[in-house]
């Protein structure tokens, strides 16, 4: 995701290259990320965050707790941007308690090709320059939108684990197909095809996803058939449980 962040805000030009710094555990991710994109790789956390005005957290969840005590002190009145997954404001607030302002962040992998979906939470009621600093780096990632922390555990369920979701569908649909006959690839291929101009009518209409499923249905045609079959295999059900599956995992990591 820090990947993701960088080439985003350089595509946009919203940051030069030379305003950009990285670090990484081992530094071989830095490095990489250094030579692909012209960033300046830090030496070590300490001297990123002393020379940074904006920090972003993009590490794994469990390393938090890794951050010294004299890298804290060095986060003292800047901002705090954090995609940890599932690491309140609470517990941020604890590992920089004198940062100026700390912004929960939700991304998700689309953000890679500037489609993404960001939701954001901050800790304080953050300034107009604060607020247009993150909201202008999300949007080089997609769009964004302010929920409630509360919120966070299903947004994670809706649109950080959407995508994976998608990917998994339209693989059944394709592995479905090619079973009866059609190829694989040009199974991948329609599917793909299909999502991207149902999701983009759905986009545009005003009418609700179940006001449209009603106009591809015809009485005892094919479409009512395929979802007779979904409804009588508890496909709405399932999706229920599993979703409900993913906010009780993010929960856990919490």
């Amino acid at each position: 995701m820090a990947k993701a962040i960088v080439k985003g805000v350089l595509n946009q030009d919203l940051y030069d290259a030379s305003d950009i710094r990285c670090v990484s555990g081992s530094g071989t991710t830095s490095r990489a990320l250094a030579q692909q994109t012209g960033i300046t790789p830090s030496e070590n956390r300490l001297d990123l965050i002393e020379q940074s005005r904006t920090i972003i957290v993009a590490f794994k969840p469990q390393h938090l707790e890794s951050i010294s005590e004299s890298e804290s002190k060095a986060a003292t009145d800047k901002l705090i941007i954090s995609v940890l997954a599932g690491r309140k404001l609470e517990s941020l607030k604890t590992i920089f308690p004198t940062a100026r302002n700390i912004v929960r962040v939700m991304p998700n992998t689309p953000s890679q090709i500037g489609k993404g979906v960001s939701t954001y939470c901050f800790d304080q009621p953050p300034t107009d320059k604060d607020l247009n600093e993150v909201v202008s780096i999300l949007s080089a990632l997609g769009s964004s939108y302010a929920v409630n922390e509360s919120q966070m555990h299903i947004v994670t369920a809706v649109s950080g684990c959407g995508p994976a979701v998608f990917f998994r569908f339209v693989d059944l649909i394709a592995q479905a197909a090619s079973k009866r006959g059609l190829d694989y690839a040009l199974a991948t291929q329609l599917a793909i095809e299909t999502g991207l101009g149902s999701l983009e009518l759905m986009r545009q209409s005003d009418k609700r996803p179940r006001d449209l499923v009603d106009e591809v249905v015809s009485p005892n045609g094919v479409t009512h058939a395929l979802l007779t079959s979904l409804d009588r295999d508890e496909c709405p059900e399932i999706i229920e449980r599993s979703i409900q599956a993913a906010v009780d995992r993010s929960e856990e990591l919490s």
